[in-house]
Order: C-alpha cells, then structure tokens, then sequence
C-alpha cells in the first residue's frame, strides 16, 4: 500500500524512485499514520559514487531527527509541538501533533532561521485540520552561535520556548530507524557478499576435513602393509604367525570397510553441496550412523526451500526428503525464512 501511494505522490515510474516508511501507529479505526520517503534513485546513486566505500544504508534525517525527539521525550503526548533543528550546514523544521509528525522542511544553514520559521508557520497554517501549535523546541549543534539567532524568535514567545544543545547524540543516538533509502541492488549486492563469504568459510572447512580424512586414510594404509610384511616374514619362522596374521588380514577388512564408508560419506556432501542453490545459506551439517543426513540454514523465502526438496529428491543420493520446521526470522532489514531439512542419504 506504501508503495501504491508513493507512485501516486510521485511523477516518475517505479524504476526512478527509492521508496521508505515507516508505521508511526493506527490512530483511526482501520487506518494507520505513515511517514512516507520518496527519492529519486539518480540522487541516491549520485551519494553513493562520491563515497570511497558503498554505505550499509541510507537513512532520512527526519526520521532520525523525529527517534532521537521520541528517545529524549522532547515531543508530548497532548501537545502540539515544533521543533526546529539547527546546524551550520543545514536545518530542518518539524511539526509534531502528539506523536505524529505532521509536517516537515528542511532549509540552508545560511538562511534566517526565523524568516523560516515564518515560513513553515504560513504553510502549515493553511492546512484545514492542523492544530494550533502549543510549544517550541530548539535543537542546535554546537558550532551555531545562538547568541545571534535567539533575537529572531520573538514571534515564537507567546508559546513555551526550549533550548537544547545536540552534542552529537542524535547522530549516535542508536535509535531504531526502519527507512532505508539504499537501493535494492546495493542490500542485495552485501546480502550476496555475505553469503559468498559463507559459503568461502564452508568449503574450506569441508576441504580442510576432507583432506585430513584423506591422510589418515593413508596413514592407516600404509601402517597396515607394513604389518602385513612384517607378519608375513613371522609365518615363515613359526606356525603360531599365522594366527597373528589372520588378524591382521581382519583389520584390514575393517580398514577398508572404513574407507568404503568414508569415501561414501565424502561422495554425499559432494552431492549434497553441488545440489545448494545460490538463495540458500546453510549453516549446519549433521550425518548420524543410521543414514539420517540433517541440513539447517536460511532461506530468502520459503519457496526456495520447497524447490531444494525437489532437487534433493531428483538425487539418487537422498531419499524420504522432507522439511522438519520452518520458521520466519528478521536479519537486518530483511525477512528471511529458518529452515531444517531431513532425509535418508546412501
């Protein structure tokens, strides 16, 4: 619905912008109260290049602004608020009807700050049903002398006035922010590089395993032709060698039945890792003596993980394929699904 409602607000197509919100809450029967972002994916893609590193995200000034106000109970639940934000850069002004930021502007540090604040009075004094505002809040970064902009607020002194230093707490306030105006293919691009990495991690550890299985495989072959040799000089010597021998002989069998069992083993991860699609993560192996093969990882949807049960019953590998739970978990800013898979492997 967000999405629907950002396209009607906005003149260019759906390629062209980066849409975010975020739920302020219901506050009607039916209906909730959304702050809406809408940016032009061209202006995003311009922040982006002028950065050495590609950021984690984009984040709106006014809903960090609109956080930090709720976090430090400057806004009040039964009065209308404005609250202005002053930096030498740039500022921003705010409107907030209880808990419901109803309106927003942000200006050029240069400007007069109290030109603009007679300004934003006008524009949210034209709409019909905005209340009358109640008290004013002044935030101001360190480096604005306030000495030189207090003098522009006389037409705010009918109204409770507050002033507050941010001392870059607002920034660093750790408050929950849910717009994200990255674009897609960025996330995804990280999300990629995360799995990537994952997967890295996997298979080496899978080589590393498999390489000292291979060694013992070896090891153990090589100590059993030496005792083969060696009990085979003996049984020349006396009867009584050849009893020792025929021991020997039976662990070999059981060397080799190992190596059979392990080359199996070997031959159904290989399987099993050749069979993992790209959207699925895997984050843990089990493989009991009775044949019982349990894979658990994350999924992008749990469509992927019905479509690895197919794949994995196609192999001649795995039979009796199926999904021991599934469960919908929140990584980042993305839902992702939490699966376990059992199966038969021979």
């Amino acid at each position: 619905m967000a999405e629907l409602y950002a396209l009607r607000q906005s003149p260019c197509t759906k390629e062209e912008i980066i849409m975010g919100f975020r739920n302020i809450g219901s506050f009607k029967k039916g209906f909730s109260f959304v702050m809406l972002a809408i940016v032009k994916r061209q202006q995003a893609e311009e922040m982006i290049r002028h950065r050495a590193v590609i950021p984690g995200s984009i984040r709106l000034e006014t809903e960090l602004l609109y956080s930090n106000l709720l976090k430090k109970s400057l806004i009040e639940k039964d009065r209308t608020v404005l609250v202005m934000y002053i930096q030498e850069s740039h500022s921003e002004i705010m409107v907030i009807d209880g808990i419901r930021p109803v309106f927003s502007r942000g200006f050029n540090g240069r400007e007069t700050p109290a030109d603009e604040i007679n300004r934003s009075l006008i524009a949210y004094g034209s709409g019909k049903n905005n209340k009358k505002i109640e008290k004013t809040v002044i935030v101001h970064s360190p480096d604005v002398d306030m000495g030189k902009v207090r003098s522009g607020f006389e037409m705010l002194s009918s109204m409770p006035l507050d002033f507050y230093e941010d001392k870059g707490d607002t920034i660093d306030s750790g408050a929950h922010l849910e717009i994200n105006l990255l674009p897609r293919e960025y996330i995804d691009k990280r999300a990629n590089k995360e799995s990537m990495k994952q997967a890295f991690v996997t298979y080496s550890l899978l080589f590393i395993a498999m390489t000292m299985l291979t060694s013992l495989f070896i090891f153990e072959l090589n100590e059993k032709n030496k005792t083969i040799l060696m009990f085979s000089k003996e049984a020349e010597k006396a009867e009584k060698d050849i009893t020792r021998i025929d021991n020997i002989l039976k662990k070999t069998k059981a060397l080799k039945y190992m190596e059979e069992e392990g080359m199996r083993v070997t031959g159904i991860l290989k399987e099993y890792l050749r069979l993992v699609p790209q959207d699925v993560l895997m984050e843990e192996l089990n493989y009991e003596d009775n044949g019982v093969f349990y894979c658990n990882g994350v999924s992008r949807d749990i469509t992927g993980i019905f479509n690895f049960v197919k794949v994995l019953e196609r192999s001649g590998y795995f039979k009796k394929v199926e999904i021991k739970y599934a469960a919908k978990k929140q990584i980042g800013n993305r839902e992702y699904t939490d699966f376990s898979i059992g199966c038969f492997a021979h």
